[in-house]
């Protein structure tokens, strides 16, 4: 396979993710309307529940095959790196079977015990099937980019896109138009909108099959063979899945980490707006109704535009894993610092103006993508307005973990994000009950910021190259600021007959016109990073 630079990397990476964010929201927000705050609360009880179980399986499997894929090849041991796909895929595969087993029968006695949802647990043996195929992508993906090949992980991105939207939506809009004559066929009690719900997420199972098929066509072929005795290969195979499983466990132990700050919002949210509901005085059950709807509206609408940013931007941190994993293995300092140099200034350059522009337009947004959801939108906005804040937090801490994973120092990330769990945690109980939906989105903002500060410390500490994140930050933000306040006033002083999306169409370009101008004034004359003579001295430069 071709190998590719970090920049032309991360160009297919990030191309990649933009069409798959624009296919996500094809099928999102037509989604989002079809099921309302309801039907996303299922939905998203289906995701809260599935997102630890897939990190545990799977999120660590793609950087632990990328990550010795790409040792192998800098140490000329192609013969190696053929072999160690080979073997992930006996071992994740039999493993994905299983994990996604125990979610199919763990299903209703987890989202009836531990989640007080029970009506999602249909959407959740849906979702069942996708942690097998996620396992083979995992696989196949780090193959591919220990070669430092990002295309086949680019062409079955947006192959799961276009299947999650064609399967997705006819399947959801096959159940809402032909719902008596299906719900015969479903379990007694089941509703139109848990139905509808699983049929979106059944056809999210066949988006992940679509890129395993994909993968499959354009994985590595063709490794020569080792050319060893039988008994040393038994040997070295041995000694690879035990250097996997070395690298895989602290990664996903992160990974998990971090989906279980959502499964603290799914649970302990739910919980808090119910007890909230309670103490206004509503019933249990309109307690519980009117809590599904919020969290419905928060993590349907507000998290759903909350995450286009940094799905993005995490491209770069992606993208420069190969790169940056071969030249700290090989003590290039200087070309060390530079990666992390370039993959943080990229992503601090779109994070800061995102943000500030998306806390600006927070309402203008959601009305403008969900016109016929006014309940939820208005329930939304306010939290959306300062998750735009923890846009930043979050797109610049990513590739703090991923660089910190490619020097291995992936056991790093576990602690840090532990530290930002727990504030997330508490922040949930001291702020939901008073502020609901604007309680959660603070503890949000809240939990990453702090993950930032303790990852750029760890990072300092661990590779020696200094990360100056005020000064880093200052200039990004001014001009985030300045985006944000003209997209702001471009929307106040547009005429009402406009329509809402060529409103914000008008907003959003005065906003990107001052942004752009300032970025180029403020562009820094020297690099940022400079890497500290303890690192130099350890790396024998």
């Amino acid at each position: 396979m071709k190998r590719q630079s970090v920049l032309c990397g991360s160009v297919w990476l990030i191309g990649a993710a933009v069409a798959a964010k624009l296919l996500g929201a094809v099928f999102r927000l037509p989604l989002t309307a079809m099921l309302g705050g309801a039907g996303m609360g299922y939905f998203s009880c289906a995701y809260g529940l599935f997102l630890p179980v897939f990190a545990l399986s799977v999120t660590g499997i793609n950087t632990a095959v990328s990550v010795l894929t790409a040792q192998a090849l800098a140490q000329n041991d192609p013969q190696t790196a053929g072999r160690l796909g080979r073997i992930a895929l006996r071992m994740f595969g039999i493993g994905g079977a299983f994990c996604s087993l125990l979610l199919f029968l763990a299903a209703e006695s987890f989202c009836g015990s531990v989640l007080r949802n029970p009506q999602a647990a249909l959407s959740v043996r849906c979702l069942a099937p996708a942690v097998w195929f996620c396992c083979i992508n995992a696989v196949l993906r780090g193959q591919c980019e220990g070669r430092s090949s990002m295309m086949p992980t680019a062409v079955s991105q947006v192959a799961e896109g276009i299947g999650r939207a064609v399967c997705g939506l006819g399947l959801c809009g096959a159940v809402c138009r032909n719902s008596e004559r299906i719900l015969r066929y479903l379990p007694a009690g089941t509703t139109c909108a848990e139905a509808a719900s699983a049929a979106a997420i059944l056809g999210v199972t066949l988006s992940t099959a679509a890129g395993t098929a994909v993968l499959l066509l354009l994985r590595p072929k063709g490794d020569a063979p080792s050319g060893l005795p039988p008994v040393f290969r038994q040997k070295s195979d041995r000694r690879l899945r035990m250097a996997l499983w070395r690298t895989l466990l602290p990664v996903s132990a992160a990974s998990l980490v971090t989906n279980l700050t959502g499964l603290i919002d799914l649970a302990l949210g739910l919980r808090l707006l119910a007890f909230s509901e309670m103490r206004a005085g509503a019933s249990a059950a309109a307690a519980e109704e009117t809590a599904n709807f919020l969290f419905g509206a928060y993590s349907g609408f507000a998290v759903t535009v909350f995450n286009l940013v940094p799905a993005v931007t995490n491209m770069f941190g992606k993208g420069v894993f190969p790169a940056f994993a071969e030249s700290y293995a090989r003590h290039r300092t200087d070309e060390t610092a530079h990666h992390a140099e370039t993959v943080m200034q990229r992503t601090a350059l779109l994070a800061f103006p995102a943000g500030c522009g998306l806390a600006a337009l927070a309402e203008p947004v959601l009305t403008a993508l969900f016109p016929a959801r006014p309940a939820e939108c208005a329930a939304a906005a306010p939290a959306l307005q300062l998750l735009g804040i923890a846009v930043i937090f979050t797109a610049l801490g990513y590739p703090l973990f991923s660089m910190l994973q490619a020097a291995g120092h992936a056991g790093d990330t576990v602690t840090v994000m532990l530290a930002g769990g727990l504030c997330k945690l508490l922040c949930n109980l001291l702020l939901i009950p008073p502020y609901g939906l604007r309680g959660a989105a603070i503890s949000t903002a809240v939990c990453y910021a702090v993950i930032l500060l303790l990852a750029c410390r760890k990072f300092r500490r661990r590779t020696g190259i200094r990360l100056p994140l005020l000064r880093l930050c200052l200039r990004h933000l001014y001009a985030g600021l300045l985006c944000g306040a003209a997209a702001l006033t471009a929307y106040g002083y547009l005429p009402e007959q406009l329509p809402q999306r060529v409103l914000l169409l008008i907003a959003a370009a005065a906003g990107g016109t001052v942004w752009l101008t300032a970025s180029l004034l403020l562009r820094p004359r020297a690099p940022f990073f400079r890497h500290s003579g303890a690192y130099a001295q350890k790396s024998g430069k």
